[in-house]
């Protein structure tokens, strides 16, 4: 879903940010899951518990691991930007400057397809690993996701208190970032994800939630200095989503 990222964007250009934002960090990087798993762990307690699929809740969070969608919305295919608030409702829906959205292929599709992106390029397989296993996700002809918020499975507008995610070999440490924007485009904060120890197939997650009352419209990933179709300069792509309950609000 393309015209809304760009008048999103165009928007955020002539807003002010905001200064007094209150966030709280969470990241960490390595070579294995278990290296960044009390990150990642801290960050959902951060929010609370997890509300799995569909309804409506005062707190909490949502996560998305990729991992149940079926192959038919996975490489070779591609995801609908809405699947997560239609499909499989919890409140999220993505937009891109490109082209669309891919997961990757798990070990026994009925295509054959290569996992970890391999259909793409056959190098992805091996340089990247996964968090949860086995799916990972990319925008396609963009190295930009923007994802907004809305009450599960409702075109009710809505807000959450944080958001984090999962990336796979993020290998400089300014190539990969989160933003997060107000119901008013207004940046409220950007951080970029940390580099991974090794060149191939580590892990970093970075996960930021806000307690001083800032709510979170738009979220803009920027994965990685290339997008996904060789192996050069800095290829990221994600994993885990984990972001708090969305909140509906009117404007």
């Amino acid at each position: 879903m393309r015209s809304a990222s760009i008048a999103l964007a165009t928007l955020v250009i002539w807003l002010p940010t905001i200064a007094d934002a209150a966030p709280v960090v969470f990241e960490a990087s390595g070579e294995s899951p278990a290296d960044i798993q009390a990150a990642v762990d801290d960050f959902r307690a951060f929010l609370g518990d997890n509300n799995g699929v569909g309804g409506s809740f005062p707190d909490g969070r949502r996560e998305i691991n990729w991992d149940a969608v079926p192959d038919a919305f996975s490489a070779p295919n591609n995801l609908p930007a809405n699947f997560f608030n239609s499909n499989s409702p919890r409140g999220a829906v993505f937009f891109t400057p490109g082209t669309g959205f891919q997961l990757s292929a798990d070990s026994d599709n009925p295509t054959n397809t290569a996992v970890r992106f391999g259909n793409i390029h056959p190098a992805f397989s091996s340089l990247f690993s996964t968090f949860s296993p086995e799916r990972l996700f990319s925008a396609l002809d963009s190295n930009v996701v923007e994802t907004l918020f809305f009450v599960p499975g409702t075109t009710q507008s809505a807000t959450v208190d944080g958001f984090g995610s999962v990336f796979t070999d993020v290998n400089n440490v300014d190539s990969t970032k989160i933003e997060f924007f107000d119901v008013d485009g207004r940046l409220l904060f950007a951080l970029d994800a940390l580099a991974g120890p090794t060149k191939r197939g580590s892990l970093s997650f970075l996960g930021v939630g806000f307690d001083a009352g800032e709510r979170v419209f738009l979220v803009r990933i920027t994965s990685g200095n290339r997008v996904l179709k060789k192996p050069a300069r800095d290829v990221v792509v994600m994993d885990d989503f984990i972001y708090g309950e969305p909140q509906p609000f009117s404007p």
